[in-house]
């Protein structure tokens, strides 16, 4: 498995982030269907098909082992985009997936805020949810 990254601009000068993650700490891909499609059969028996008209969105649940200096730099990274975010800004975090299939470059946006669990002096345990925008 290759890695996967987010970047984000700060849109208050706050500054710029790239932060790449590998050490996944689940067997499990990072990135998923957000299954909003769905199939039924009408009373005549013909097929149905339920679900928005767009294609289906990319869901992210990242559970990452990162240096802990890269675990505080996430950390800036989300308070800056909560920040923006909380000021009706654009906030899309860039996404670069190349953990499984064909490498996705996308845009998406936080849906959990990441915690952040002691592992040792130099690795802390980061997890949180994003999905496609």
């Amino acid at each position: 498995m290759a890695g996967l990254a987010i970047a984000y601009s700060s849109q208050n000068g706050g500054g710029t982030w790239n932060i790449v993650f590998k050490e996944f700490t689940s067997s499990d891909f990072p990135r998923q269907w957000e299954s909003a499609a769905g199939f039924a059969r009408s009373q005549t028996g013909a097929l149905v098909q339920g679900g928005p008209r767009y294609g289906q969105k990319y869901i992210w649940v990242i559970d990452c082992m990162l240096d802990a200096p890269e675990a505080l730099l996430l950390n800036a990274l989300y308070t800056s985009w909560d920040y923006d975010r909380s000021q009706g800004k654009s906030v899309a975090v860039g996404v670069t997936d190349a953990t499984f299939g064909s490498l996705v470059t996308t845009q998406a946006s936080f849906t959990t805020p990441p915690t952040f669990t002691y592992a040792s002096p130099r690795k802390t345990i980061v997890n949180f949810g994003m999905v496609q925008v």
